[in-house]
């Protein structure tokens, strides 16, 4: 079910069915694109019939369509709205350039993730040239801060306000069904600090190999990471020193350009 709202809303000033359909449209934020509506049921705590209504309402207004397993998924309007906010998004225009300097250099995936409670959300992507297909997450979708390049080096600097939002999501599972438990996760974030950024190697998809370094504020806040990943076989040990190398100039030019003195 979908936390309680943080704020009281005055019940004269807000409509209560417009709250609910953004329920529905935020209970997508996770890592399937499609939903039943049972499953809709069960994330946002409302009864068959209002869920049906809102769900109607919003696929009249092409907010939401119908899959062909009779699940429902959210349509390109979302991505359209998103898209008119990221194009003004700061963070976003200042790691564009180093972005495409790291994907022109090594021919490889290269991505920006923000957190977002216990999950890092892909902000932005550059796709490789080579013709194998490693993609393994596209802009507005999310992983867990305990799986690849980016999340995990993330959750290994906000580990003291982001760590006890993922463990209350145990038990911590790969894709491929496999448990990290918390004393391995507690040792990566250690050697993820310690070496200065993360390596990720097959958790999230067999085969597939990430890198991951944060960007800081002007405060010297985490905000983001990037990451940059491939094939697994193709990373020998001197080609992840060079992209690793790479990788954390990256993240550090792009915090100076936020104002990070560090």
């Amino acid at each position: 079910m979908t936390p309680a709202r943080s704020i009281e809303l005055d019940p004269k000033n807000h409509i209560a069915s417009i709250v609910k359909a953004i329920d529905v449209l935020e209970a997508f934020k996770g890592d399937r694109a499609e939903l039943s509506l049972a499953e809709l049921m069960t994330k946002c705590g409302h009864s068959r019939t209002t869920m049906y209504r809102i769900l109607n309402t919003l696929e009249v207004a092409g907010w939401v369509e119908r899959t062909r397993s009779a699940d429902y998924r959210l349509t390109l309007r979302v991505f359209e709205l998103a898209s008119a906010v990221l194009g003004s998004f700061d963070l976003r225009t200042e790691a564009s350039h180093v972005m495409s300097e790291l994907a022109a250099r090594f021919d490889e995936h290269v991505y920006l993730l923000v957190p977002d409670g216990a999950r890092a959300v892909c902000l932005d992507m550059i796709e490789s040239s080579q013709p194998i297909r490693v993609m393994v997450l596209s802009v507005g979708r999310s992983l867990p801060l305990y799986l690849g390049g980016a999340p995990v080096a993330l959750l290994a600097e906000l580990e003291e306000t982001a760590l006890p939002q993922v463990l209350e999501s145990r038990p911590m599972l790969t894709p491929a069904g496999d448990e990290i438990t918390e004393e391995e996760l507690r040792a990566t974030l250690a050697e993820t600090r310690r070496r200065g950024y993360s390596i990720s190697v097959g958790d999230v998809t067999p085969g597939v190999a990430a890198l991951g370094a944060c960007i800081r504020d002007r405060k010297g806040n985490v905000v983001a990471a990037l990451s940059i990943g491939g094939l697994s076989a193709d990373l020998s040990d001197e080609r992840q020193d060079e992209m690793a190398a790479a990788l954390v100039d990256g993240a550090l030019t792009v915090s100076r350009r936020l104002g990070y003195a560090g």
